[in-house]
């Protein structure tokens, strides 16, 4: 007699859930219904001008995600650029530093957009069900049943086999297991704040015209820092960074003023600011990033945690989307496994995963420094430091940045090989992190 599938609940339509849904219906595609709830809009419906959005790195961790599905990592490649490193600029010069594998810079919204076009081709209901504007509201665990509420109050409760909470930093799924089933987390403003920002990649008029296979940053101090990441149309997208206490902008009130600023402290950028851009930066809200750290991402044998919703860190070395990815990557190897048991694949995840996690958050406070002196010895670790590790293998292990962008060893072991590194960061900081 054939069996009915298992219902598959997902809270939150990002790139983690959107994947999950992707590697469940690959699998045993008769096995599973998915479902997938978010409490935004559907964003092949929303104007472009309208759509969350920021840059993301994709790395070996992340793309090893994508290569699971067929043909998914070749349809993101088509909306992203290659890059092959970093370059940081100054006054005087610009540093180039050279990664060993590819990264895929890609708008984050447009990563969601192609996993869900995707999966919309290559699924069709029952298999899978899309529903947004509803909001997830509450949870009864014993009865297997998840509330949803809908922008004009409409109320609706929905039957699961399987609930996954992958609805990012603030997650409701989350917040209702820490206040009913005694998961224990803990979350904490990053203290870092940013502001988008949009520049055009050339300016023929002054000579400049940046790599479109590079990241472009500049540290103004140990307060202030720009990170860029190009996007098709020779466009560059992201994120002004500052200290939330020293907000820089706090003083400009006029987009002349945002000019000189960027002209007197990062003239390589001022030159590809526009009017429009500098108006905008004034009236763009500052965004603040929640850090989450969980004690375990399971509940019995039917809810599960992954991504932001389970571990979300600091933005600084670009971990955020990659470790959700990679999330789904151990989930499928505990299904193959497990072969679906999903009784020993849900603890087996937190046993695996939340020790991973842990070591990211430290990754992510304290990888890169703030401080002149030790900002110089980072880049001296990582042109001499690698040079050394090609000539001396055995002697000298690759540098943290390395051993995170360029390998898959978990996060915990990378820790462990960079805890010298780690240690001497955290030491250096004036004003301790409120994680450690």
């Amino acid at each position: 007699m054939a069996t009915s599938p298992q219902k598959i609940v997902i809270v939150g339509a990002g790139p983690a859930g959107l994947l999950f849904a992707h590697y469940l219906l690959h699998r045993r595609s008769q096995q599973y219904q998915v479902e997938i709830y978010d409490r935004r809009p559907d964003p092949r419906q929303v104007a472009v001008s309208e759509r969350r959005s920021f840059p993301i790195s994709l790395q070996e961790r992340g793309l090893q995600g994508l290569r699971g599905i067929p043909d998914l990592e070749a349809a993101i490649a088509q909306q992203s650029l290659p890059c092959q490193g970093t370059v940081v600029h100054n006054k005087q010069r610009s540093r180039e530093i050279r990664r060993q594998n590819t990264v895929l810079a890609i708008d984050r919204n447009t990563l969601v957009l192609v996993l869900l076009e995707e999966l919309s081709r290559r699924y069709a209901a029952p298999q899978v069900q899309l529903r947004f504007n509803h909001a997830c509201e509450t949870l009864d665990a014993a009865a297997q049943t998840v509330c949803f509420k809908t922008p004009d109050s409409q109320e609706s409760a929905v039957h699961y086999d399987r609930l996954i909470g992958a609805d990012g930093a603030g997650s409701q799924v989350r917040d209702l297991l820490a206040a009913h089933h005694g998961l224990q987390s803990a979350q904490a403003l990053v203290p870092d704040a940013y502001k988008s920002i949009f520049l055009a990649r050339t300016n023929p008029d002054q000579g400049i015209d940046l790599a479109n296979n590079r990241i472009h940053t500049a540290n103004l101090n140990q307060d202030v820092r720009i990170v860029l990441a190009p996007q098709p149309g020779d466009r560059l997208h992201g994120a002004f960074v500052f200290n939330a206490e020293k907000n820089p902008f706090a003083d400009l009130t006029t987009p002349t003023a945002v000019q000189a600023y960027f002209a007197e402290h990062l003239p390589t950028f001022g030159a590809l600011l526009s009017d429009a851009e500098a108006q905008a930066l004034l009236e763009r809200p500052v965004a603040r990033l929640t850090t989450i750290t969980c004690d375990r991402f399971h509940e019995g044998d039917r809810i599960l945690l992954v991504g932001d919703a389970a571990h979300a860190v600091s933005p600084s070395i670009g971990q955020g989307c990659n470790s959700a990815l990679e999330d789904i990557v151990i989930l499928n190897q505990l299904l193959d496994r497990y072969d679906d048991d999903w009784a020993q694949v849900l603890p087996q995840f937190s046993q695996q995963r939340v020790p991973d996690a842990h070591a990211l958050r430290d990754l992510s406070d304290y990888a890169f420094p703030r401080t002149p002196l030790l900002v110089l010895e980072f880049f001296l670790r990582l042109t001499l430091g690698r040079k050394l590790h090609q000539w001396f293998p055995q002697q000298f292990q690759p540098f943290v940045f390395d051993l995170v962008l360029d390998t898959n060893l978990s996060y915990a072991e990378v820790l462990r090989r960079s805890s010298g590194w780690i240690n001497k960061v955290k030491r250096s900081m004036t004003v301790e992190s409120p994680l450690t």
